[in-house]
């Protein structure tokens, strides 16, 4: 009978205890983010973007320049053309064509992955400087926590830190140019 009675005080005991701690839970500071939009606005996401730009366009160039190559060397493939070869030709043609074609989806793979793991590069780097600024943020404002708001299914629009997340991450950019310079 005491072991009864026992059981069952633990058991009311667990089951009123968070009814009487519930008073004293405290709702933790909430703030959110919008990644893209600091990728967007922010000097360094502007930067970074620019750079990832150049290197595209260097490299769509190049890629522009040998399918000219291989464009040029299409017309050749006719039936009067080829005609008019001699069998050494035609296969050196056909070679230097094949050459090409291979040459060709080489450096697009190359491209491909390069530009990805450029882009990797600068979302790491972003990530890491938004992470540094939101923990700056959150212990000047005294919040507990900061997600990406991409992770939400609703928030309200007073817990937008962005455009803050944005001015953070500036002054740290201009510090760290300064740094650079000296």
């Amino acid at each position: 009978m005491k072991k009864w009675t026992a059981a069952m005080l633990l058991l009311v005991a667990c089951a009123v205890a968070p009814c009487m701690a519930a008073d004293k839970i405290v709702p933790p500071n909430v703030g959110t983010i919008s990644f893209k939009t600091v990728l967007e606005k922010s000097k360094v996401g502007k930067e970074e973007q620019t750079r990832f730009d150049q290197a595209r366009k260097q490299m769509e160039q190049s890629l522009e320049q040998k399918e000219k190559e291989l464009n040029d060397l299409a017309p050749k493939f006719s039936e009067e053309y080829l005609d008019s070869l001699t069998p050494e030709a035609e296969a050196e043609l056909k070679e230097k064509f094949k050459t090409l074609s291979q040459d060709l989806t080489q450096q697009q793979n190359q491209f491909y992955q390069t530009l990805n793991q450029a882009n990797m590069q600068v979302v790491q780097k972003l990530f890491d400087m938004i992470s540094e600024a939101s923990k700056a943020l959150a212990k000047e404002k005294g919040l507990d926590l900061i997600i990406n708001d991409e992770t939400c299914f609703f928030k309200a629009d007073k817990l937008d830190l962005s455009d803050e997340i944005i001015k953070k991450l500036d002054e740290m950019h201009v510090a760290a140019q300064k740094a650079e310079k000296k």
